[in-house]
């Protein structure tokens, strides 16, 4: 980490022009952005560089200025899981501040990152003195949750090309920068993260990516993966499942069928009657029965 602190105000107002859309900064007055820019230190963080860690007792609120962030939570084995991504205008730490519990998750630098860091004391007290900033503040942390919730019913259903395309799709309204190919997701995610995103195993990763590119929905780079038509990765993540997707024969975007139904077996036919010279002495062979619903 290069701790490159800096304590005096900033005396220029911020455009707004500088904050993607949907983040806390870009939803924030003028005055009460140039108001927490003022506020804390300036702290630089070189990739994979630790921000927060999991368990830790401190209450200090992190604005990301510029860069992008992981944040990961611990699981059994030892290793971690990707959890989320933070970007320019957002907060992390904030919840620790609100509610003086330790860290729940722990957030690393997905590359070069810089923040405004507060103290929890200090960002509260902002909170008090813009009673706007504060429902700005508690939209963005509901927001956060209902994301949550929302990725994790996207993760629940469906087959893995499903599932992999719903999270990029959440992922390209967010994180997307255009580029002559489409819409370039600029953040660095390996097919681990992609996995822990999507709820999936690494090696169904590669099975959807291919799924995906076959379908003409993406292309993919090393630790980058570009959006090449929005329309059909959108209109894949809208089914409930693809049956040949995960096998790699995605033909195209339109809802598979649903397998016909087995025709009824017909019944034997019944060696006629003995010919009596009557016409009405014939026996009808059953197939000549009304066949039933399912034929």
């Amino acid at each position: 980490m290069r701790d490159h602190t800096h304590s005096s105000p900033t005396s220029h107002s911020t455009p707004l022009s500088r904050w993607p859309q949907g983040t806390l900064m870009a939803n924030l007055s003028s005055d009460d952005r140039n108001a927490l820019l003022r506020l804390g230190r300036v702290v630089r963080y070189d990739t994979g560089d630790v921000l927060i860690r999991e368990g830790g007792p401190e209450t200090t609120v992190l604005l990301l200025t510029d860069g992008c962030v992981k944040v990961v939570g611990a699981v059994e084995d030892g290793g971690t899981v990707l959890l989320a991504l933070r970007v320019r205008g957002e907060l992390v730490g904030e919840v620790s501040a609100l509610d003086g519990q330790p860290r729940s998750a722990t957030v690393i630098a997905a590359r070069p990152t810089v923040t405004r860091t507060l103290t929890g004391a200090v960002f509260l007290s902002f909170l008090r003195e813009s009673r706007d900033a504060s429902e700005v503040v508690q939209r963005s942390v509901a927001g956060k949750l209902r994301g949550a919730t929302r990725h994790r019913i996207d993760t629940s259903g469906g087959t893995a090309t499903v599932r992999l395309a719903r999270t990029l799709d959440n992922l390209v309204r967010s994180y997307a920068r255009a580029v002559p190919e489409g819409l370039r997701i600029d953040v660095p995610l390996s097919h681990t993260d992609l996995a822990a995103l999507a709820g999936i195993s690494d090696a169904s990763v590669q099975r959807a990516l291919r799924s995906l590119r076959a379908a003409g929905a993406v292309t993919t780079k090393y630790r980058g993966i570009v959006i090449r038509e929005p329309g059909i990765l959108r209109a894949i993540a809208a089914q409930s499942g693809w049956p040949a997707a995960d096998a790699g024969g995605l033909p195209g975007v339109p809802t598979p069928r649903a397998p016909r139904p087995p025709r009824p077996k017909r019944a034997p036919l019944e060696p006629p009657a003995p010919h009596t010279g009557s016409a009405s002495g014939l026996t009808a062979p059953a197939d000549d029965a009304p066949l039933s619903e399912a034929g």
